[in-house]
């Protein structure tokens, strides 16, 4: 039995292993569309670089394998959780990345978070060690302060590490993070689009199912669909880290 066993999860392993790709900007695009570029060194394009997992296995905060059977996973972003704890659910991963990016490009002089009412709060300012800061952003953060204090932006203006958040008087909501963008020639958009949830569990990549999008990338409208159908959280508003503020 124990054989079986060890059988049939090394067959599950393996199925979930086959021909990933390695970072966000190589995840295939459609026909005739192309990925949209940013500059070097700025957040888009650091999201746009993001490593994934070679496998499509979701691990929750407790170490356990998330059932996935909810989702339609295009690919998981190779980024193990900070703390033991039921803490890093959507927004919270909207943190970690903006967070990481400063840290990693040098910019820790620039990092400002969020607390509970919206309000920026400066790293250079909190006289705290970096995780610190971050967690007690976390502890304190949620998709409602992400809609107070982030900036509003346009639909016609989404780019990567764009947030979509859905949250209706501080209750309970959700954000999404755009992880990618590509462009036909007939200049029509479609999105890469990803998310953690609850349980606090590892970040992943959401396939488009043809409704929704085209080859597994989300026209806007076809996310805003999904979600009405399968996390309707509150009607969906479009919000931006700024860097340099």
């Amino acid at each position: 039995m124990l054989v079986l066993l060890s059988f049939i999860i090394t067959l599950f392993i393996a199925s979930q292993c086959e021909a990933q790709p390695a970072h966000v900007n190589e995840i295939p695009v459609p026909k005739s569309y192309s990925i949209v570029n940013y500059a070097p060194g700025t957040y888009s394009s650091w999201i746009q670089n993001l490593p994934l997992k070679p496998d499509k296995i979701i691990y929750s905060y407790r170490g356990e394998v998330v059932n996935n059977d909810i989702y339609n996973i295009f690919a998981v972003v190779k980024m193990s959780l900070l703390y033991n704890q039921d803490l890093e659910q959507s927004a919270d991963y909207c943190l970690r990345f903006w967070a990481d990016y400063h840290q990693q490009t040098d910019k820790l002089d620039e990092l400002y978070l969020l607390d509970y009412n919206g309000n920026k709060k400066l790293f250079k300012e909190s006289n705290r060690a970096f995780n610190v800061f971050l967690r007690s952003a976390m502890l304190n953060t949620n998709s409602y302060c992400i809609k107070n204090g982030c900036d509003s932006i346009s639909e016609s203006d989404l780019k990567p590490g764009d947030m979509i958040v859905q949250n209706e008087g501080s209750g309970i909501g959700h954000v999404s993070i755009i992880l990618n963008v590509c462009k036909s020639e007939k200049s029509q958009y479609l999105y890469l689009i990803g998310f953690s949830n609850r349980p606090a569990q590892e970040f992943h990549i959401e396939k488009a199912m043809d409704a929704y999008g085209k080859q597994g990338w989300f026209t806007i409208s076809g996310y805003r669909e999904f979600l009405k159908n399968n996390l309707d959280l509150g009607t969906p508003v479009y919000r931006r880290f700024i860097e340099g503020k």
